[in-house]
């Protein structure tokens, strides 16, 4: 090895070093459990280093991009460290979307390898057929009968020795697609530095320690599951994985493993608070509880709080700044009632910015933008899209936001999900808000549809909750309580469920497409 490498490696940040360190640290100790199966911190950095050798031998090193589509498993987070190990970049996608945007996204990112679970692989493999960069698919279960290879074919014969390759902090470790909640998915290039960045916010914001016992339900795959359990094994925690949230199931892994820490959307902690044969010592052992994604209604809250008796909390982020960027913490969550997002986490800088690149005053409303080492490298292959979200020297959310007098954070809407109506700007968000506070709602998007003398009207996407007498008149006095004229919905339309992403953010793009003839009648 040169002296230069030995340069490089000495002072280098990568994501596989977080396997090798708490291998170091406490080798014996649990990292990863799954069922009854459970792996060391040792059996996982040598398991990384096995695998790492072997992709190299198949030509799956340095700057070559793997996808990996594939539910929660132990060897999904084996290859994660095992591609930053051996300098792959490993491309994370949803195994369930449509196969052309599967095929996409696999040739945008001309993708060397896939890897596939293997109930999946027969249909993912003949959509590889449509990528000619694609050398060969990989199943990650052990030598199954699909007649792929497998990861323990990659790792047949080779040492527990990590490669230490001179891998540049900066350099790309994930390419990880935007979900598309508004328009077409970017591939955010996430280095080394950005996902260990955000590994440590999560340590440091999710207020976890050496005995941190953390869920994994939301899917690896996803920037905010994969950080925070990154940040859990980073803090010599154990992650306890699922695969996907059922009640029931995870109630039981609760008693058995004794979990401390739990991230969930709202839906589910409303889900697992109603499941029947609920103890009261079900929940003793848990101390920090995170949601996001979207509001969990002041009544959920206040009863998990009352229930579950934990710290809660509730995150925001995005791809582009790996998160988690602010977090709302548990001191503010009765007391403060809004949109709130809250503080900064430790290694990230947020303001708000006017549309000419001028930071305003707090209480002004504004372009959320984020510094820091947590901030993507850039789109991959859209020079011109990177440019302008790194205007003036900040990354822009397209969110829109101000402070409050304590500096805490408030989300006002997306930039493009503001409502223009009769002259009038209307934060979606805000409705929703209030929608979300009647008993008969269980979901709510608000979005503007075409109307002949509003230019845009506001109009409610809404889940009737079970069992509820659904009456849109009734909705909308009550609106009128709470908002101002030009706020309250024009119209309410009920969904048996709403269009979404895998992790639960409303596709707002879809609800506007499909309503947006609502008003055609009325030219």
């Amino acid at each position: 090895m040169s002296p230069n490498n030995d340069l490089f490696i000495a002072r280098r940040a990568n994501l596989g070093d977080i396997a090798r360190r708490g291998a170091r640290r406490h080798g014996r100790k649990t990292a990863l459990v799954m069922g009854q199966r459970k792996l060391t911190y040792g059996e996982l950095n040598d398991q990384a280093n096995r695998l790492a050798q072997g992709m190299l031998r198949h030509g799956l090193g340095q700057g070559v991009r793997v996808a990996v589509l594939a539910r929660n498993s132990i060897e999904f987070m084996v290859l994660y460290f095992a591609c930053a190990k051996a300098g792959a970049v490993m491309c994370p996608a949803n195994p369930a979307l449509p196969d052309k945007d599967i095929a996409f996204i696999l040739n945008h990112a001309e993708v060397a390898a896939l890897f596939v679970d293997e109930d999946r692989a027969d249909r993912l493999a003949s959509v590889a057929l449509q990528v000619p960069t694609i050398r060969q698919v990989y199943v990650l279960e052990r030598r199954g009968p699909t007649g792929l290879p497998s990861l323990d074919d990659l790792s047949c014969g080779m040492e527990a020795r990590d490669p230490e390759l001179p891998t540049g902090d900066r350099d790309i470790a994930m390419v990880m697609y935007t979900s598309g909640t508004t328009s077409a998915p970017k591939g955010a290039m996430l280095s080394h530095t950005n996902v260990v960045a955000g590994a440590v916010n999560n340590a440091f914001a999710g207020e976890m320690h050496d005995n941190t016992i953390a869920t994994a339900i939301l899917p690896l795959f996803h920037c905010g599951q994969l950080s925070i359990t990154s940040g859990t094994l980073m803090r010599g925690g154990t992650a306890v994985i699922m695969d996907g949230f059922d009640a029931k199931a995870l109630l039981q892994a609760m008693r058995q493993e004794q979990i401390t820490w739990m991230f969930a959307l709202p839906a589910m902690y409303r889900s697992l608070l109603a499941e029947p044969g609920l103890q009261d010592d079900d929940f003793s052992s848990l101390e920090f509880c995170l949601y996001a994604m979207t509001p969990m209604d002041s009544h959920t809250l206040r009863h998990a709080i009352e229930r579950m008796g934990a710290r809660f909390a509730l995150t925001s982020g995005q791809t582009e700044v790996y998160p988690p960027t602010v977090v709302f913490t548990p001191e503010y969550q009765l007391s403060k009632a809004g949109a709130y997002w809250g503080r900064a986490t430790p290694l990230t800088e947020v303001a708000i910015m006017d549309d000419v690149g001028h930071l305003v005053e707090d209480g002004q409303v504004g372009e959320i933008v984020y510094r820091g080492p947590m901030v993507m490298e850039g789109y991959l292959k859209d020079p011109e899209a990177t440019l302008q979200a790194f205007s003036g020297g900040w990354f822009h959310s397209g969110d829109l936001g101000r402070f409050d007098q304590d500096d805490l954070l408030l989300f006002v809407d997306r930039k493009k999900d503001i409502i223009k109506s009769g002259g009038e700007n209307v934060s979606s968000v805000k409705v929703e808000r209030c929608l979300l506070a009647h008993p008969t709602i269980s979901a709510a998007a608000v979005v503007g549809v075409p109307h002949p003398r509003w230019g845009e009207a506001v109009v409610a996407a809404v889940v009737v909750a079970p069992g509820a007498q659904f009456d849109e008149q009734m909705v909308k006095d009550f609106c009128k309580g709470q908002l101002a004229p030009h706020e309250v919905p024009k119209r309410l339309v009920t969904y048996l469920e709403m269009p979404t992403t895998s992790t639960g953010k409303m596709q707002k793009f879809a609800l506007r497409k499909d309503l947006f003839d609502l008003f055609a009648s009325e030219g």
